[in-house]
């Protein structure tokens, strides 16, 4: 059984969406961000960065419970402790891991600044920020979309664990003014990927976190 602590964010949707995929068991700990749930103690004893989502694998290595945070560590460890999504060759499974890094590093890290600044380029001294932030997440853009016009997925030529990471976030980018009109291989993609029933049956679960938390 899978402790999952979460909120309705991207970043938890890619666990939704494995958790989904692998049909792995899970009880669902909604930690409710606009109430300061994540700087609780009892949350802090499981992520001490206060952040979601997390896992408490109570069938851990070992079997005893095991705890990870981190949505790219996440992915990893379920495609490990279930060995879908995780090729044995070599070479495909480093393939997946380092576009699951690019997606960290990269989609993960830029694209809620660039949307800020975004927002905020009329003001004073945003000008440059907003211009800065928001030309390198066009130039991501440009990285993904090149990559998948060689490729039916991100890493390959199977699904994995890479584009559940990247997905939720191709979906937001009109945030900063893009579109996936000017990136045709990315909207392939992202309508492929979205029509997977675990995609699907995420999204549904992320709705209903979202009715459930409106108050």
């Amino acid at each position: 059984m899978i402790d999952f602590y979460c909120w309705r964010s991207g970043n938890n949707r890619k666990i939704f969406m494995m958790l989904e995929e692998t049909g792995l068991p899970c009880v669902r700990h909604i930690v409710n961000l606009g109430k300061k749930e994540q700087l609780r103690p009892e949350y802090l004893t499981i992520n001490p960065n206060n952040k979601v989502p997390a896992i408490v694998d109570q069938d851990g290595p070992g079997g005893a419970p095991f705890t990870v945070i981190e949505s790219g560590a996440i992915l990893i460890y379920l495609a490990e402790k279930t060995g879908k999504f995780r090729p044995q060759d070599k070479r495909q499974w480093f393939d997946i891991v380092q576009w699951l890094m690019f997606q960290m590093a990269s989609p993960g890290a830029l694209f809620t600044p660039a949307h800020y600044f975004y927002s905020q380029a009329d003001k004073p001294d945003m000008e440059y920020p907003a211009k800065r932030y928001t030309d390198e997440a066009h130039h991501i853009l440009g990285v993904i979309d090149k990559r998948l016009s060689a490729s039916a997925y991100i890493a390959g030529d199977g699904y994995s664990i890479a584009d559940m990471a990247l997905w939720p976030h191709c979906g937001t980018v009109d945030r900063f003014g893009a579109t996936l009109t000017d990136h045709p291989n990315i909207a392939r993609w992202y309508t492929e990927v979205g029509e997977r029933p675990a995609t699907r049956r995420a999204a549904a679960i992320i709705e209903e976190l979202r009715e459930e938390t409106a108050a």
